[in-house]
């Protein structure tokens, strides 16, 4: 499977939280809002440029599926206001491998079962971090998404 590397910069961004079983309705509906309030502020923008990163925090075989922490990212240039729904803080960048992949439940289902595979046949050396999934566009049959695997 082909891969990019990239580097993401520390920066600030702003992001929404979920808690509770990854994959569930409410981390689509937390999307679907998330999105309303981008455009709605004007900030459609930072979403063509950087995309929206989906970050599940937690590792389910460890927390209680209902504590996992999901949260949905948007890296923003300017000062926001923060309310019950949105918030703010610092993301630390790093080196990441990319994999771009059909925006279906199905593919990333697959991906993620495939990863120890294609992580062994690549000799990737993966950091014990979060792995990111940056979206850009809807989902959808031609659209696609990229997940970042941290590395050294």
């Amino acid at each position: 499977m082909n891969y990019k590397i990239e580097v993401l910069d520390d920066c600030n961004v702003v992001f929404v939280r979920n808690k509770g079983k990854y994959g569930s309705n409410k981390n689509y509906e937390m999307m679907m809002k998330f999105k309303e309030w981008i455009k709605a502020n004007n900030y459609w923008r930072y979403v063509e440029t950087n995309g929206i990163l989906g970050v599940a925090l937690d590792d389910p075989k460890i927390v209680e599926e209902e504590s996992c922490r999901y949260d949905l990212v948007l890296k923003i240039d300017e000062d926001v206001k923060i309310n019950d729904f949105i918030n703010s803080r610092s993301f630390v960048g790093g080196k990441y491998i990319v994999f771009a992949i059909p925006h279906t439940t199905k593919d990333v289902k697959d991906f993620y079962s495939n990863l120890p595979n294609i992580l062994d046949n690549n000799r990737l050396k993966v950091k014990s971090e979060p792995i990111l999934e940056r979206y850009k566009e809807e989902l959808g049959k031609d659209k696609c998404c990229e997940i970042l695997i941290p590395v050294f």
